[in-house]
This record gives structure tokens, C-alpha cells and sequence, in this order.
């Protein structure tokens, strides 16, 4: 499937194939094409793109007579390819094709002033940029320099959405980010999202808390009974705001 997506197909080529298909390859003509993740190719699908790479000519899966076509491929990993090609997941021909003008991006905590400038897109791109974007406010930005960011900018968008929802004013603050936490891959520790909607729920509490001028009132603006509320204040969930 992975072929026929890419270098297309015949009709009747495999069970389903009730249409021709001229896959992403032959769609890119005269263009680019930016495979993400190359080095999860099968090793069936590089020898074909090496085909694509060298003869300038694509075979479409039960197809007999390739097509010629004019496309740069543009690729992308996270995996060290040249350690690939020593251990044999990767062919080595194809490496030296890919490998024509090669760029590598450090990782966001290597590029710390990126990172007010890259969550500012973000923020813009998320709010539509109609004037009512929440800004960050200083200690926020210092909050999101001072992390270690192991999912890089896919991590920093998920704590700018949290942020979105938890902010109540035209600012958003250190309290507002909510960091997931990696457990060890040999500890047996539950996943880091029930500490986040823990840690949401912490926060709704004790602003419902500063706000209501009773408890009743600010269940009643939680949307809980006063005895639940009562009973995540016992448990210690009603986290004062920082």
C-alpha cells in the first residue's frame, strides 16, 4: 500500500483497486516532493524510490512500462540515517541520493531564542490573528525557556492549546502552562494526562473558590454539588493559584 500510494497503481493491481491511481510522485511532476519520515520506508518502497532518484522514471504498482516524470524530493527523519545504512534498515545508495545538500535541525532546547518566537506563530495561527491574541506574559516566557521541551515543537503546541483554555484574561501566565512529564520506560507509572487534568481541574477549583462568595456558589459555577467540591478540597485537589 505504501508503494501504490506513492508511485501509484493500475486498476485491478490488488483487492480494492477498482481505479487507477497516479500516486504522490507522478502528482509532483514538475514540482517538489516532501516525504516525511523516509527512513520508514520498507526497503521494497527505497529501491523504487531509488528508481525515482536515478532514472528520473516511476513504475506504478501492476504496471509494465514505467513513466517518466521530473520531481526533487525533498526528505525528513528523526532517526540518524548513516546508522540506518550500518545496520541495514536503510540502503545505502539511497542515502547517498537523498544526501545531496543535507540539513540538520537541533532539537528546541538547543535553540532557546527560537522559542518565544516560534510560540507567537503558534498563539497567531491558533486565534486567527483578529486582534485578540493572548499574549505571553514575562514570567510565562521565562517558564517556557526554562524547559527542557522533549517533544519539541509538538510539546510546545500542546501546552500553548492547555494555555488557551485556561487562561482568564488577556495574558497568559506561568500558571497557566501545563507541562506533560515522560515516565521512565521501565516505571510502571499511570500516563502524564491524568496529572494534567488533574492539575486543570486544581486550578478551575481554586479560581471558582477566589471568585464565588460562598463554596455553594462556586460549585454551582464548577457545575458540581457542594459535596463533591467539598470532597476534592479534602483530597487536596484545590491547588491555590500561583
Amino acid at each position: 500500500m505504501v508503494e501504490a500510494r506513492l508511485f501509484g497503481h493500475e486498476r485491478g493491481a490488488f483487492t480494492g483497486a477498482h481505479a487507477a491511481s497516479p500516486g504522490l510522485v507522478r502528482s509532483a511532476d514538475g514540482g517538489s516532493l516532501f516525504l516525511d519520515e523516509v527512513a520508514e520506508l520498507p526497503l521494497a518502497a527505497q529501491a523504487k524510490l531509488l528508481r525515482v532518484l536515478q532514472e528520473r522514471e516511476v513504475l506504478a504498482v501492476g504496471a509494465t512500462r514505467p513513466v517518466a516524470v521530473d520531481v526533487r524530493i525533498i526528505a525528513a527523519g528523526n532517526r540518524d540515517l548513516a546508522a540506518d545504512v550500518a545496520s541495514g534498515r536503510f540502503r545505502a545508495d539511497l542515502y547517498w541520493r537523498l544526501a545531496v545538500f543535507p540539513l540538520r535541525t537541533l532539537p528546541l532546547a538547543a535553540r532557546p531564542a527560537d522559542i518565544i518566537a516560534i510560540a507567537a506563530h503558534m498563539l497567531l495561527a491558533r486565534t486567527g490573528g483578529d486582534g485578540l491574541v493572548p499574549w505571553l506574559a514575562p514570567c510565562a516566557q521565562g517558564r517556557l525557556n526554562a524547559h527542557a521541551w522533549p517533544g519539541n515543537v509538538r510539546e510546545l503546541g500542546n501546552v500553548l492549546d492547555r494555555a488557551l483554555v485556561l487562561t482568564d484574561g488577556p495574558d497568559i501566565r506561568a500558571r497557566d502552562l501545563l507541562f506533560d512529564t515522560l515516565a521512565p520506560a521501565a516505571a510502571a507509572t499511570p500516563a502524564a494526562l491524568p496529572g494534567v487534568v488533574r492539575d486543570a481541574e486544581q486550578i478551575a477549583i481554586a479560581r471558582a473558590i477566589a471568585s464565588a462568595p460562598t463554596r455553594r456558589d462556586a460549585a454551582r459555577q464548577l457545575g458540581i454539588s457542594e459535596r463533591t467540591l467539598r470532597y476534592k478540597l479534602a483530597a487536596g485537589r484545590g491547588a491555590m493559584v500561583q
